[in-house]
């Protein structure tokens, strides 16, 4: 961690905007980094979103020292990233997700004091103690309790598992040698692709107790649709030999090593729809999402 000597003085926030009012959370992090008396710029792209966000977030336009741009078409998870980083001005770089929600006052203050040369820092993620209120939201909610929300101790423990892109700081020059991978389409494992080339280029990943508040909450249908996507990814990167060392990966050669594989799909193929039922239903299993996830890279 730095010291107050050789703290960061300067600072790019880069909001990347999809359906989403983001006008709160800028606010706060422009009071933050004004508080913290340092030169910075907070850039907030939208990847075409519905006009209703666009209209809200316009607001944005009058504040010196936030550029607030709207994109004619949508570029994707990868290549908005890419962009902002391109756009920023600085030497370092906090990523937030749109749908974050910026917990403590020193928020920013703990990124100036941890960044340092030839890094990367995350923040972490948490989700609400109180189950959400529309029952259709609740398989992301207990997944991501379960799954993401991990302190720092744990993280460092397996620094590129644990990689988000929701809420991370780096030095800018990293991720201009290391850019987001855009062949990766639709969503998912583009963070933990990443990592895993930032670890093995030697960049340092370092995992802090600095994290948001995951607003975003998706239907079950939706987490459901899009983690079966981001399996059809992982499956795609190990054709194309790339490993992750994923808890999928892992339970996938357990059960390939022991010649389980057969008796595993035969008994999920007809279950799978059954499965999936439950998941939509207002009491989602954790477990039975995992299994589910595990048939879809094994079959």
């Amino acid at each position: 961690m730095s010291t107050d000597s050789n703290r960061v003085k300067e600072l790019s926030v880069l909001i990347p905007i999809y359906n989403y009012k983001v006008v709160k959370l800028v606010k706060k992090l422009y009071k933050q980094c004004k508080k913290a008396k340092i030169n910075f710029e907070i850039l907030c792209f939208d990847d075409g979103s519905k006009e209703k966000y666009k209209l809200e977030n316009r607001e944005l336009n009058g504040l010196f020292g936030i550029n607030y741009m709207e994109l004619s078409e949508n570029l994707g998870r990868s290549k908005i990233r890419n962009w902002l980083v391109k756009s920023a001005v600085y030497e370092y770089v906090v990523f937030l997700d749109c749908d974050s929600k910026v917990l403590a006052n020193d928020f920013i203050e703990k990124y100036l004091q941890s960044l340092q040369p030839n890094a990367v820092v995350n923040g972490g993620r948490i989700y609400s103690k109180s189950k959400p209120r529309a029952k259709s939201k609740q398989l992301h909610w207990m997944y991501g309790s379960k799954y993401e929300s991990k302190k720092a101790s744990k993280r460092n423990k397996y620094p590129h598992q644990f990689f988000h892109t929701n809420n991370f700081a780096a030095d800018r020059n990293v991720l201009v040698k290391n850019p987001f991978n855009e062949s990766i389409k639709g969503y998912g494992y583009e963070d933990l692709l990443m990592a895993k080339e930032l670890v093995d280029k030697t960049v340092q990943l370092i995992h802090i107790d600095n994290p948001v508040e995951h607003l975003g909450l998706e239907k079950n249908k939706d987490f459901l649709e899009k983690n079966l996507e981001a399996v059809r990814n992982l499956k795609l990167l190990n054709q194309d030999h790339i490993k992750l060392n994923t808890r999928l990966e892992k339970w996938a050669k357990f059960l390939k090593d022991y010649d389980l594989s057969p008796i595993f799909n035969k008994y999920m193929k007809g279950r799978e729809e059954q499965i999936k039922s439950s998941l939509l239903s207002d009491k989602p299993r954790v477990f039975s999402f995992q299994l589910l996830k595990l048939y879809e890279f094994m079959k």
